[in-house]
């Protein structure tokens, strides 16, 4: 018993490792280097902790619980600690590019907190599951279970909900229909204030629409950076500065739609970005009582890899952000 645990507990951390660490990696979603990103992350992770929970005892479940997660807490802050160096390296002689200490840091506090959840959670289930005389545990565990797989299914409803509602309503640039004004949402910037191609997608997309006169005015809407260089991406696609208007806190998707309708006075708009994003933008703005359509801003391919990371986040933004809609809705 305890050795098939041990292994089932070992494919569990591997698993659970892989997913936190792609999860993670927040930068390469918005560019089609997600294989070499996800290498050079996930890698490292699993080497380290590989070697170091088989010469550090981290599968001994006779221990008690707290002795058990003394040990890998452990080994697991000297694995994430020398794989975040090991990736930091990597990515400097590989691409020549320095990775911004503060997402190592962010990535790797956020890795080790779903890491440890895991490994609570998993020793609970193989402790309950050890004493066949104990039946109430057991009903209360899988309850717990069920519960989550419950949850997990109640947050894709809004996702889901969203692509069969507003799917029609997106369309590309040479179709798109007559509106007031262009939504053009933040995407992300590099470390070195570049630009990333989603962000350099959406603006040629706002402008393309501007010359086929299909819209009358841009918002460019992001955090301060954000909106700055999208900005200077306008003005060098020729457009002029008197048809773009500035939103400097659209710190999210829904804040960028409020401020749309109660700072700018728009009711007809053309939401511009990637179709993944669309569903959850069109829903947003609906929510908050503004007609739109969203315009596909895709001038590139990206990696199916990428695309699945991005609706993977999509399914957890959108449930979320429905939470936030009901609540604005409940206190007006």
């Amino acid at each position: 018993m305890n050795k098939v645990t041990s292994r089932g507990m070992f494919l569990g951390d591997l698993f659970v490792i892989s997913i936190a660490a792609i999860l993670l990696i927040f930068r390469s979603s918005y560019e089609p280097k997600f294989i070499f990103d996800v290498s050079v992350s996930v890698f490292p992770f699993l080497v380290f902790w590989i070697l170091l929970a088989q010469i550090g005892g981290a599968y001994n479940l006779h221990l008690p619980m707290r002795e058990f997660m003394k040990i890998n807490v452990l080994l697991w802050f000297t694995s994430v600690s020398l794989s975040q160096i090991t990736r930091f390296n990597l990515k400097y002689v590989i691409s020549s590019e320095h990775l911004a200490i503060q997402w190592i840091v962010i990535e790797a506090i956020g890795i080790s907190i779903l890491f440890i959840v895991w490994k609570y959670i998993s020793y609970f289930i193989f402790k309950i599951l050890s004493r066949p005389d104990n039946r109430t545990a057991k009903r209360a565990t899988w309850s717990l279970i069920i519960a989550f797989v419950i949850i997990g299914i109640l947050s894709l409803l809004p996702f889901v909900h969203s692509i069969l509602r507003y799917s029609e309503h997106i369309y590309s640039v040479e179709h798109s229909p007559f509106t007031e004004a262009a939504l053009v949402l933040g995407a992300g910037l590099w470390s070195d204030g570049e630009p990333s191609s989603v962000m350099i997608d959406r603006v040629q997309a706002a402008a393309e629409l501007f010359r086929r006169k299909k819209i009358q005015y841009i918002v460019l809407s992001g955090e301060s950076q954000e909106t700055e260089v999208m900005l200077h991406l306008a003005e060098s696609l020729g457009l002029d500065t008197s048809i773009l208007l500035l939103d400097y806190s659209g710190e999210s998707t829904l804040d960028s739609c409020i401020n749309m309708i109660h700072n700018f006075g728009f009711t007809n708009v053309t939401v511009i970005s990637q179709k993944y994003h669309l569903y959850r933008a069109l829903y947003f703005c609906d929510s908050v009582g503004i007609r739109s359509v969203g315009v596909i801003s895709e001038s590139r391919t990206y990696l199916p890899e990428t695309i699945m990371h991005r609706y993977l986040r999509e399914v957890f933004a959108t449930a979320v952000g429905f939470i936030k809609v009901q609540s604005i809705r409940m206190k007006q």
